[in-house]
């Protein structure tokens, strides 16, 4: 496995979706995965040193892993099937290591918050890796996340969807009042 590190989130312009940057701590290589807008932000949120008021699902799943005096070892994006990826979350438990399938997204979160070893296999970087030097990802601002909410207001209202652009215009309402709060959970499971 190959040992990297979380260099941020990027806009990837063809697609208008969100990747995660990993690049290769002794090496160039470099490895973008898609991942969702609200994944994206919550790792933006994780690499600025930022929180939500209210637990998210990863600071609930740190929380049930110290509750059951387990730790997480580390981090595996294992297997690329099909254009998607595969991670592994490897946990030290007191009847042994166990690993838990996870999608790459909500490994690289936990891993964040519990400061713990990412790596990639090297199979996937000779599939999907990139190789030379990177723009440094930018995290997504409060003010990116904003606009991004505002143009899809605009499409709601637009197309006459007025239940989304209600549920649209209230978030929008609360990230201006309170930046770091974000989005609860339910707010970005509605939008998946």
């Amino acid at each position: 496995m190959i040992a990297v590190e979380v260099t941020g989130i990027s806009v990837s312009p063809p697609f208008q979706g969100y990747v995660v940057i990993l690049k290769e701590k002794e090496g160039q290589q470099w490895l973008p995965i898609f991942i969702g807008a609200a994944e994206a932000h919550t790792i933006s949120l994780l690499l600025q040193g930022m929180k939500y008021v209210r637990p998210l699902t990863y600071d609930m799943f740190n929380s049930i892993i110290e509750a059951s005096s387990a730790t997480v070892k580390k981090v595996e994006v294992t297997e690329l099937k099909e254009n998607t990826f595969y991670a592994l979350i490897y946990l030290q438990t007191s009847k042994g290591e166990k690993r838990i399938d996870a999608r790459p997204s909500d490994a690289i979160a936990l891993a964040l918050k519990t400061d713990s070893p990412v790596y990639v296999a090297p199979e996937i970087f000779k599939e999907a890796g990139m190789q030379g030097d990177i723009a440094q990802a930018e995290p997504i601002s409060a003010e990116d996340r904003l606009e991004e909410l505002e143009k899809k207001l605009k499409d709601a209202v637009e197309s006459e969807e007025y239940e989304e652009a209600a549920k649209l215009r209230d978030r929008i309402r609360d990230l201006s009042e309170d930046p770091e709060a974000g989005e609860s959970p339910a707010q970005r499971n509605e939008e998946n």
